[in-house]
């Protein structure tokens, strides 16, 4: 008699196990539903994720009209690669700390800080590569930089930075 009791039992918990996830699979149902909406109203307002972004190569201009470089867009990363009959300098205090401290690792620390609430994989994090010849910058690889809001920040950057670097080395001589 126990033992049927306790089946009885373990069936009825077995029931509401099935009736509770078919009630959340309605409702994740629903939820994607409503994400596919948002990504069409999203899409419609023309914004693009990162992943979306062809390839497109842009020159990068000065304020004075200069061609300061190119910058080109791969899924989920950018690639600018400076003129390459300028000296802009790695270790430019200009580059160092305005594109590379205070955009690119505060961006990173915000995408590290995503993870650790859950809301970003670790592998989605912001990370990027200078590459050099000597001192000079040959191309910057910024992985995993996000949005379309991320894309137009760090762009309106690099050609601030870089046309600032280009004024100075002008000065010089």
């Amino acid at each position: 008699m126990r033992k049927l009791e306790e089946v009885r039992r373990l069936l009825r918990i077995r029931e509401g196990l099935e009736r509770r996830i078919r009630i959340l699979e309605g409702e994740l149902e629903d939820l994607r539903r409503a994400l596919e909406e948002i990504d069409r109203l999203i899409a419609h307002l023309g914004f693009r994720r990162a992943d979306e972004v062809s390839s497109e190569s842009t020159s990068v201009k000065g304020r004075s009209g200069i061609v300061l470089g190119t910058l080109r867009c791969e899924g989920g990363s950018i690639i600018f690669e400076p003129r390459s009959d300028v000296e802009f300098s790695a270790s430019s205090p200009l580059f160092k700390v305005f594109i590379l401290e205070r955009m690119l690792d505060e961006m990173r620390r915000e995408d590290e800080e995503r993870v650790s609430r859950g809301e970003l994989s670790p592998d989605d994090v912001l990370s990027y590569d200078v590459e050099t010849d000597g001192d000079r910058i040959v191309r910057l690889i910024i992985r995993n930089y996000g949005d379309e809001t991320r894309l137009r920040r760090i762009r309106s950057n690099i050609r601030w930075t870089f046309d600032k670097m280009y004024e100075r080395l002008k000065m010089r001589g």
